[in-house]
């Protein structure tokens, strides 16, 4: 986390630190991103960089971190009730206004592109994010459960550890299926969103159906 000096500094320059920073672990991998080059672009001197965070994985860090509650803040609005909706729908809309975050927010969430892509996440970083998302699929499955969206008999926690594995993993699926020019780049195109969007809607309709052949789907 970032000092108590940093966070003195005027909100303007810390802001100004923190969108260079951003822009820096968005064009370039975490091995790649260069200290040298941020404090030149800020106007600050190397040593009082460290005064502000311990190193490169710090900042890093801080940035993970920003970006989290970003989306969590982007995710409070507008939020449907998955008690209303059902955990389905609810997971669909969290995929369609992450879509529209990432338009918002597009060195921000460059940044988390390439901490998913390239597994650059920090240690404690990694630890924190798997037991929340953990904690998450498994309420969000308690309450499918008592809701009728999940079968009752399935095992909670087999379910939720499905949910996590698959969902989880899906950005390094993308980076491997997607054309090379339409990877993820800053300023996220319109085509690409729509398409992560498609395959993200896809899975979850495994999830919900299955992969078994319905009714009237035998001979098409």
């Amino acid at each position: 986390m970032p000092t108590s000096t940093f966070f003195n500094l005027a909100p303007e320059k810390r802001e100004q630190i923190t969108q260079i920073a951003t822009a820096e672990f968005a064009e370039h991998a975490y091995r790649s991103v260069s200290i040298s080059r941020i404090v030149a672009q800020a106007g600050i001197a190397k040593g009082s960089f460290y005064q502000y965070f311990e190193g490169k994985e710090d900042l890093y860090g801080y940035l993970l971190d920003l970006l989290v509650e970003k989306k969590s803040q982007f995710l409070s609005l507008d939020r449907p009730d998955p008690q209303n909706v059902g955990i389905f729908a609810y997971l669909r809309w969290i995929a369609e206004i992450g879509a529209q975050f990432e338009q918002v927010y597009p060195e921000l969430s460059r940044v988390g592109y390439r901490a998913f892509y390239l597994g650059e996440y920090p240690a404690a970083f990694t630890d924190r994010t798997s037991q929340m998302a953990g904690t998450f699929y498994t309420q969000l499955v308690e309450l499918g459960k008592r809701q009728g969206d999940i079968a009752p008999s399935l095992d909670t926690e087999l379910a939720a550890f499905l949910f996590n594995t698959i969902l989880s993993n899906l950005p390094a699926y993308l980076l491997q299926h997607l054309p090379p020019d339409s990877q993820p780049t800053e300023g996220e195109s319109g085509a690409t969103i729509s398409l992560l969007t498609d395959v993200f809607g896809q899975i979850l309709g495994i999830l919900e159906h299955g992969m078994s052949v319905r009714t009237g789907e035998e001979s098409q």
